[in-house]
């Protein structure tokens, strides 16, 4: 009897602290978290700059800085310089002005300026190009892959502008940026 008396005492124990153990919530039951949360910040809080690459007909090739203010204006710098042996070289700068039409975490809609300068030397007589300025206006899309990453697509109109005159075709323009503050 003795043993049966204990038995149910330890039955009534145990149903006890299950049904105690079912009334705790949760979230009591988790270590609580002691690092802050850091909110993201979108581009039109404060000022961000970003490094990169460019690769276009408008604002140059090669790698790139921009700055972009919390107005909607960014600015970006460009420079590239390839060579091949001693007799060969390609280069090319240019300078972009942008205007955020749409400004999110995510994504950036912006329309474009640009004026680049670009060369082909060959065998020490010079740039060999016969459009080697180029000016253009459009549009451009950024894509954030992470926080801070993001790649670019911009479909300016160009103008190549030489001495047999100017020509004007659509172009594409092809980046990629990492922004920081």
């Amino acid at each position: 009897m003795a043993m049966l008396r204990l038995v149910i005492a330890t039955l009534l124990v145990l149903a006890g602290s299950a049904v105690t153990w079912c009334q705790i919530p949760q979230r009591t039951l988790q270590p609580t978290d002691t690092t802050a949360p850091r909110p993201p910040v979108a581009l039109d809080v404060q000022p961000y700059y970003g490094v990169g690459f460019q690769l276009g007909f408008v604002s140059g090739v090669g790698f790139s800085f921009r700055y972009t203010s919390p107005q909607r204006f960014a600015l970006e710098v460009n420079a590239g310089y390839v060579t091949a042996g001693k007799n060969r070289a390609w280069y090319s700068f240019g300078i972009e002005g942008q205007y955020q039409f749409d400004n999110s975490l995510d994504s950036r809609f912006y329309g474009l300026a640009g004026l680049g300068y670009y060369a082909d030397d060959k065998d020490s007589v010079g740039n060999v190009l016969s459009y080697p300025t180029r000016l253009g206006l459009g549009v451009g899309y950024e894509w954030f892959i992470s926080r801070a990453a993001a790649i670019a697509l911009e479909v300016p109109l160009t103008f190549f502008i030489g001495e047999p005159g100017v020509q004007v075709y659509p172009t594409v323009q092809f980046g990629i940026i990492y922004y920081f503050r």
